[in-house]
């Protein structure tokens, strides 16, 4: 008998190690690493790792992406230009007919004025993983839910769908937040990393779609602060890429915000060119991001410090390659703007809830300053260190640790 049960076990334990095994192939295979006999090999040499195959991987010969070899091709970006809610709709029909994996009841409730819900809801059983998988291609589902809450914020109406809300506040920031600044992003090939530059080309498209109307979307902006840091991992990772948005310079001409030109920069960033940062910045314009975004500084309802900090943070991310005689004339006002509100908080102000923020846009506001109005870095500091020791004095509990968090 105890043989009997031996074996039993036995057979159930290689038959889940075998399921893993699988679905760990197909993970593989959608991240752009087709040799499915490689990746058996990678897999079985790690003990059925995903991490460790991934590296595995990554660091075999078959992938050099630190540059685009000759035989690398390009994924060809499908918008070039601002979208009207046809172009949208048009561009998920033929996402959504190249889908083989749902049902066709359920691509056929995919309609212009319903958000693709099935799709999100198995984003969210791939994203809030210990093993998290993404998936990256056009006709996958973070592709199909940007490109639906897309047209559902062309329309003014992404924020009524509940599903949609949740994606844009919760899942994206999650989602990218992974994509950028996980050191995984240092092992995925080159087709891995060209996945991820074509999603975050999307989430531009959502982001200045979606800033048309109020409220401030602080959730998206933050994740925009975070594709546009030169910093992230994910940046530092294709730093050397080249910039490749002729489009955008001939579409924008004067209205080029990115620098497109390595003779613009200085000496000590010719080496790095961060060519994909500049596109998606330039892209950001031609979807009139910018213009959007200003329009929600004339707000009816009086802005927060975190939503003041969310409009300003995304292009102090990545200032140092702007042309930074543009971004005065966009931007001089709304920095003025928030740097008064900093200058005349008063008590009651740093009881609200975006009061913590009051020193992220304060370091945002110096960040700017440091680059733009050199002269005015001393008057930041001394502003930080004024607002300090009046959130120190103050009776408000919130107050006093925010101001000692500061402090640490």
């Amino acid at each position: 008998r105890f043989l009997f049960i031996s074996i039993l076990l036995t057979a159930s334990s290689a038959s889940t190690n075998l399921s893993n095994m699988e679905e760990n192939m197909e993970i593989l295979e959608n991240m752009g690493f087709i040799d499915r006999e490689l990746n058996h090999q990678a897999l079985t040499q790690t003990g059925n790792d995903i991490g460790e195959a991934i590296v595995f991987l990554a660091e075999s010969v078959f992938f050099n992406d630190d540059f685009i070899t000759p035989n690398e091709q390009r994924p060809t970006s499908i918008f070039t230009g601002s979208l009207t809610a046809d172009q949208i709709e048009q561009q998920q029909n033929i996402t959504l007919d190249k889908t083989s994996n749902n049902s066709s009841n359920e691509l056929s409730m995919e309609t212009s004025n319903t958000f693709t819900t099935n799709a999100f809801l198995n984003l969210e059983n791939r994203v809030y993983r210990d093993r998290w998988f993404i998936p990256l291609k056009r006709e996958e589902n973070l592709s199909r839910c940007l490109l639906s809450a897309t047209r559902l914020a062309i329309d003014g109406i992404a924020d009524q769908d509940e599903h949609c809300k949740k994606f844009m506040e919760i899942l994206i920031p999650a989602a990218f937040q992974k994509l950028q600044c996980s050191d995984r992003v240092n092992s995925w090939p080159a087709t891995v990393q060209f996945g991820v530059f074509d999603m975050m080309q999307l989430l531009v498209d959502l982001i200045a779609a979606r800033l048309a109307y109020s409220p401030v979307p602080t959730q998206l902006l933050e994740t925009l602060a975070i594709l546009f840091d030169h910093d992230s991992v994910f940046q530092q990772k294709n730093k050397n890429r080249s910039y490749d948005g002729s489009h955008y310079d001939e579409q924008l001409g004067e209205r080029l915000l990115a620098k497109s030109s390595l003779s613009s920069f200085s000496d000590s960033n010719k080496n790095e060119q961060y060519g994909w940062l500049r596109e998606i910045i330039n892209r950001f314009v031609l979807k009139d991001g910018i213009q959007h975004l200003k329009r929600q500084f004339k707000s009816e309802q009086l802005l927060t410090a975190l939503e003041y900090n969310a409009l300003l943070s995304p292009f102090a991310q990545c200032i140092d390659y702007l042309f930074i005689d543009k971004y005065q004339q966009l931007f001089s006002e709304h920095t003025e703007e928030a740097l008064n509100y900093v200058k005349n908080l008063k008590e009651e102000d740093f009881k609200t809830e975006s009061a913590s923020s009051i020193f992220e846009l304060l370091t945002t506001l110096r960040k700017i300053s440091s680059v733009v109005w050199e002269n005015r870095v001393a008057q930041m500091e001394e502003l930080h260190f004024d607002i300090l020791l009046k959130m120190v004095t103050l009776s408000n509990f919130n107050a006093k640790m925010n101001s000692l968090k500061e402090v640490k």
